[in-house]
């Protein structure tokens, strides 16, 4: 296996440049986790664990000699392309599926591995998918942890609370030291809330401030949407930076609190909104509807008073 992951990692190593927008509809782009490296450095096992772009929200393969884990499954219709990709660099078949949450950009997909004999997802989603496709065969679901081992690797899956919606999971891959957190942190930008599904403004900073505290021996995060980085190095988002994201849920939240009890709209109190500088990179247009959002849960709140 490591021969034909040498190879193709050079193949792929030569398109990783292009960026998500730029990749021809109907292909997915497929990009090693971590720097180049020689087949006998320890910073090896990076070129089994490759990131997925295009096909709806980011996605995760990690090979390992029982078979590929593939973290989210992309949108309906999208499966024969990251099967495709996937052979570019390895002839390991996908076996298992882990779902990070209930989204279809997420889930579309999922049947459409022909291989797969395991559907792993949070018991919350697993409900929610139910509802509206009714009951599928190979799903296993889990409550607040769960530990999956194929040939020589352990993925640990964790659920700390409600968020984007209320069945997110968090896939942590030790031996490379990564941390998929899906739509939890979507983008360095404000969070996007789905109440419908059971997701929580209020509770998101609760929920990221417990991942940072029980998920230890993490040094980059993937995110569930966005591009990866350019660069020969490729730069991923840190184990910091996703404490940083916690933080800045946690001041926006308080912000958004704040100007409720004090009356404001929330127009003004998105145009009124003062964040410590540290947040300066991040993206604010979705200010006002995360605002709205925090603002309806204010209202049902029995403890929150205006």
């Amino acid at each position: 296996m490591r021969l034909k992951l040498v190879a193709a990692i050079l193949a792929v190593f030569s398109t990783m440049y292009v960026v998500h927008a730029q990749q021809p509809p109907g292909r997915v782009a497929i990009t090693p986790i971590g720097p180049l490296v020689s087949v006998f450095s320890p910073e090896y096992f990076f070129a089994e664990v490759y990131f997925m772009s295009n096909g709806g929200a980011n996605a995760l393969s990690v090979v390992t000699d029982d078979g590929a884990v593939l973290i989210d499954a992309k949108l309906p219709g999208w499966g024969p392309a990251v099967l495709e990709a996937m052979r570019r660099v390895t002839d390991i078949p996908v076996t298992t599926i882990i779902n990070t949450h209930a989204h279809e950009d997420h889930v579309g997909a999922d049947a459409e591995y022909p291989e797969v004999t395991e559907i792993l997802m949070h018991e919350n989603s697993s409900r929610r998918l139910a509802r509206s496709a009714g009951k599928r065969p190979m799903v296993k679901t889990f409550g607040d942890h769960t530990s999956l081992t194929l040939g020589k690797r352990t993925l640990h899956v964790y659920h700390f609370g409600k968020g984007h919606t209320d069945g997110d999971a968090i896939v942590t891959i030790p031996d490379a030291r990564v941390a998929f957190v899906g739509d939890l942190v979507a983008e360095k930008a404000v969070p996007v809330i789905d109440p419908a599904s059971g997701g929580s403004a209020l509770a998101l900073p609760q929920t990221l401030a417990r991942a940072t505290k029980e998920i230890t021996g993490i040094e980059y995060i993937i995110t569930g949407h966005g591009p990866p980085p350019p660069g020969r190095q490729r730069n991923w988002p840190t184990w910091n930076d996703f404490r940083e994201y916690a933080d800045f849920t946690r001041d926006f939240v308080a912000a958004a609190t704040a100007a409720w009890k004090n009356g404001r709209t929330a127009e003004q109190a998105a145009a009124e909104l003062k964040l410590p500088d540290k947040y300066k990179n991040y993206r604010m247009d979705g200010a006002r509807a995360a605002i709205e959002t925090i603002f309806a849960e204010l209202k049902q709140s029995t403890g929150a008073k205006r």
